[in-house]
């Protein structure tokens, strides 16, 4: 399976949202949830409130990593993954987001964990994040199974969801193998094509040629 990289414009979009992330997460950190404004976040990432609500809708959005274009890989065009199977599609949609992040982004993610800890009410927000993402997923396995040909109703949606399910199964898996001993980004992307190998091997068991 091949995917196509972000450009020059989406990499520089992913940078901002990073450093806005980045700056939101360190403030709850220093001054708690309620103390912070999102001016202030816009003054310690170096950007006005007009590109902070660019990339987030709100505080929350920006200290949880919930971009405006909520979707697994926002700034890849889905259209140039190329897979012989729904599962390897949505593997490698899956792949392209966590490709995306890059050592910083981990490290966001490290300390948002101690924000969660110190601010319980946005673990609602997370599982929303989650849910979220999870719709993007199934609703791009849905039209690449439509355009596999499989016609539309309940068994369409059930298979997009099932191979949802599964894939984010094995993202799971790779962040709880990576969590044990956190190195780098680049890693985490080892992990999950571990994870999905893994997963591969299980589903396969007991069959015959």
């Amino acid at each position: 399976m091949t995917i196509g990289q972000p450009g020059m414009r989406e990499r520089k979009k992913l940078r901002t949202r990073v450093t806005i992330e980045a700056a939101a997460v360190d403030l709850v950190l220093e001054h708690g949830f309620d103390g912070v404004t999102i001016e202030a976040i816009a003054e310690r990432a170096d950007v006005t409130p007009r590109t902070f609500f660019n990339h987030f809708a709100d505080k929350a959005d920006a200290v949880l990593g919930i971009a405006r274009e909520q979707e697994i890989a926002p700034d890849i065009d889905v259209s140039t993954i190329v897979a012989h199977s729904p599962f390897g599609f949505a593997a490698a949609v899956v792949r392209a987001g966590i490709a995306q992040l890059d050592d910083s982004s981990v490290d966001i993610d490290n300390r948002r964990r101690e924000v969660f800890a110190r601010t319980p009410a946005l673990l609602a927000r997370e599982m929303e994040k989650i849910a979220l993402i999870e719709e993007s997923i199934t609703r791009h396995v849905d039209s690449y199974l439509a355009e596999s040909g499989v016609p539309a109703g309940p068994d369409r949606d059930d298979q997009a969801l099932a191979i949802t399910v599964t894939v984010t199964a094995a993202a799971r898996l790779a962040f709880i193998r990576w969590s044990r001993q956190p190195t780098s980004a680049h890693d985490l992307v080892i992990f999950f094509d571990h994870a999905v190998d893994s997963i591969t091997a299980t589903l396969t068991l007991g069959k015959t040629e």
